[in-house]
């Protein structure tokens, strides 16, 4: 077997940049094929489901550490940022939002739940564009949810009123 570095251990917050947050809860060796390779079990937080990462695609992957307590407690209080402006052209504006998701980075997830947010009180999402904001919003809430432990409804009202006042802008 291959020795690939293992950057995570057993209890860990981790966050998959597309399906949310949760903990490593154990490191299989599975048998594929003529060769032996190591995985992440990830108990995803949100879905309460287990999802395998190999360790050695994890960095490819964008498997990271969850984010501070207080860079979550900075996200609770409304500091996302300023928000990037959305592009009239639907394909542009689902490239550039699955971009930000993708990036791993919480800010820019908490900006794309909020343009989606305001773009869904304007007009009607489209359906790719719904599914993009409850992926967006269970990758933003599971991590948040660890960094702070709490619960997503706490989450729920501890962003509604910051989000509002981002609305009236």
């Amino acid at each position: 077997m291959n020795e690939v570095i293992q950057t995570f251990s057993v209890g860990d917050h981790v966050l998959h940049p597309l399906h949310g947050a949760g903990t490593i809860t154990s490191i299989p060796i599975r048998q594929n094929g003529d060769r032996r390779q190591a995985y992440y079990a990830m108990h995803l937080v949100l879905d309460d489901a287990e999802l395998l990462i190999p360790v050695a695609c994890a960095a490819r992957i964008g498997l990271r550490h969850i984010c501070s307590k207080q860079t979550a407690q900075e996200i609770l209080a409304g500091n996302i940022g300023s928000l990037p402006r959305q592009s009239a052209n639907w394909n542009c504006r689902q490239r550039e939002n699955m971009a930000r998701i993708r990036s791993g980075n919480i800010r820019q997830v908490a900006q794309v739940v909020v343009c989606l947010h305001l773009r869904g009180k304007r007009r009607a999402l489209a359906g790719s564009e719904k599914r993009m904001l409850e992926c967006a919003e269970r990758i933003l809430y599971s991590e948040l949810m660890l960094a702070v432990s709490a619960t997503r409804e706490e989450i729920e009202q501890k962003l509604e009123p910051q989000w509002s006042k981002l609305r009236k802008r």
